[in-house]
């Protein structure tokens, strides 16, 4: 019997395909990657990964054993970020933050709303939430603009982003925040940023 494959399989099939049309001894020369000759080794949200080089497809290692990862943000990240950026050097990075609504796209909203259930989560088990951050490769930072907890988290070695938390009181629910360098766009296209938001707040709420 033939499995159906979903859409977001179908995506991952194409951005992998995509993926196999670019330059891979470039791509090594922008980023601070190592590789072989069957594999290019990235590290993504403090987790091991590896890509073929001949077909694309991504591996996440976990407790020794590499198994082929087919979450849609996961992997449609992590191609952004290896192929979104076209000239022969790396991006550099501001070293400055700002909200997504820095890059502001016509007919695509903040994604802070989508952010508030999470907000809930973690103001139950801050302590556990700063755990989780930690668990991600994060390094919680001292307080900035009044928030609780100021984490910055490396998504790949050469790309970081800040996630800041306010607990919650009987005047103000709880928020959560993140923050992105304010050269991001050229590392990623805009829409990246919400897979890779709804990626890394899906890995911390398993890791509480």
């Amino acid at each position: 019997m033939r499995q159906i494959q979903s859409n977001y399989d179908k995506q991952v099939d194409i951005g992998r395909n995509i993926l196999m049309e670019y330059d891979q001894e470039q791509i090594l020369k922008k980023y601070p990657l190592e590789a072989d000759e069957q594999w290019i080794y990235l590290t993504y949200l403090n987790t091991p990964c590896r890509i073929s080089r001949t077909d694309g497809h991504i591996d996440e290692l976990a407790d020794g054993i590499w198994t082929e990862c087919r979450s849609y943000n996961t992997v449609m990240t992590i191609y952004d970020l290896l192929c979104y950026h076209k000239g022969p050097l790396a991006p550099e990075l501001s070293h400055e933050w700002c909200a997504v609504g820095h890059f502001i796209v016509t007919g695509i909203t903040d994604a802070g709303a989508y952010a508030k259930k999470y907000a809930v989560l973690f103001d139950e088990n801050i302590e556990g939430f700063k755990d989780a951050c930690t668990k991600l490769g994060g390094t919680i930072e001292a307080p900035m603009a009044g928030a609780d907890v100021s984490c910055r988290l490396p998504v790949t070695p050469y790309f970081p982003v800040l996630l800041q938390f306010w607990q919650g009181d009987e005047e103000f629910p709880p928020k959560l925040l993140l923050l992105w360098d304010k050269n991001a766009r050229s590392f990623l296209h805009f829409e990246t940023t919400f897979y890779l938001q709804g990626d890394l707040l899906e890995r911390l709420q398993r890791l509480l």
